[in-house]
Order: structure tokens, then sequence, then C-alpha cells
């Protein structure tokens, strides 16, 4: 069941708004949270 009707599985959809979004937004898209270990050390 998909949670958030606002927001599109659609690899087509989800690949132009990355590549339209501005580079502050974009960044956030691919960001991953650190591990424990890495978040201590950096």
């Amino acid at each position: 069941m998909k949670l958030n009707k606002h927001k599109t599985a659609s690899r087509r959809k989800n690949r132009e708004r990355y590549f339209n979004a501005p580079s502050h937004i974009r960044r956030r898209f691919m960001s991953a949270p650190l591990s424990k270990e890495l978040r201590q050390k950096y």
C-alpha cells in the first residue's frame, strides 16, 4: 500500500524530478545517513 499519494514510484518521473531540481535539493536526494561509528569519526 502506498502511504503518500503525492509521491510517485515511477522511475521515469523520479529521474525527471531529480534532473530538473536545483542543486541544493538534488544533494538531499542523494544523501544517506552515516552509521554510528562513522558519525562519531566525522
